[in-house]
């Protein structure tokens, strides 16, 4: 099977800043690296359909998800709804239904589908949560929250997993388990990775490749360590511009 290819060719006028993003993913886990307000949330959300760019396309493969009109041909303009999207999307605050247990909440995403709890059980086991199924968020430590937000996340088999800053709240022993649980993941499902942070640790811990954002735009594209190598002034750099 051929792997999975992400394209992104987008621009929107924002507040602040044009957001100019060109970008290709493949099964890998690329990490959107850069200062808060640089652009790397408002590329998610373009790419989840939660925000509509003015110009330019993003495809999955032979899949259009956005295409502006005059990109291709007159009067082509594309914009699917996220829903149809299969993008998984992980956030910050981990947006759990405070009402649900966890198995309930993993299950809200298939509602309606058949098997939708027996579906729901397995997810939490592979995320080592079986025994916590029935807790309610309050109920659960922030890295159990977590989890079972990247639980809810794959619930609906997504190609592509959308992850913004999913960890930098927690301390450096709980975000080292989840960092494996992510990879582990993302190999064994050949998933289509897009990791948001600020955190240097984190994008030298899970990113098989790094895009550094700033104001907008990407910088450059690489492998961590050939964009910040250790004890270079460049590290340093990227150190002082995350918080």
């Amino acid at each position: 099977m051929k792997p999975p290819r992400l394209k992104v060719n987008i621009e929107k006028r924002l507040d602040t800043f044009n957001l100019s993003v060109q970008i290709e993913v493949g099964a890998e886990i690329l990490v959107l690296f850069g200062p808060s307000g640089a652009g790397k949330t408002q590329t998610l959300n373009a790419i989840a359909g939660l925000m509509t760019p003015d110009t330019g396309e993003i495809t999955l493969d032979e899949t259009v998800f956005f295409r502006s009109s005059g990109v291709a041909t007159k009067n082509s303009a594309i914009n699917l709804p996220a829903r149809k999207r299969g993008v998984g999307y992980v956030f910050q605050q981990y947006a759990l239904f405070p009402h649900l247990s966890a198995l309930e909440n993993v299950a809200y995403a298939l509602w309606r589908q058949a098997h939708a709890r027996e579906r729901a059980e397995t997810l939490l086991g592979r995320m080592r949560l079986t025994d916590l199924a029935h807790r309610y968020p309050h109920e659960l430590s922030g890295g159990q929250q977590q989890r079972v937000a990247i639980a809810r996340a794959l619930a609906m088999d997504p190609r592509v997993l959308l992850l913004d800053e999913p960890f930098s709240a927690l301390d450096s022993e709980i975000r080292k388990q989840l960092h494996e649980d992510l990879l582990r993941l993302q190999a064994e499902a050949e998933l289509i990775v897009i990791y948001v942070t600020h955190n240097l640790e984190d994008a030298f811990t899970v990113g098989h490749r790094m895009a550094v954002v700033r104001n907008g735009t990407i910088e450059r594209t690489g492998a961590p360590r050939d964009i910040y190598p250790p004890n270079t002034p460049l590290i340093l750099d990227a150190l002082a511009t995350s918080s």
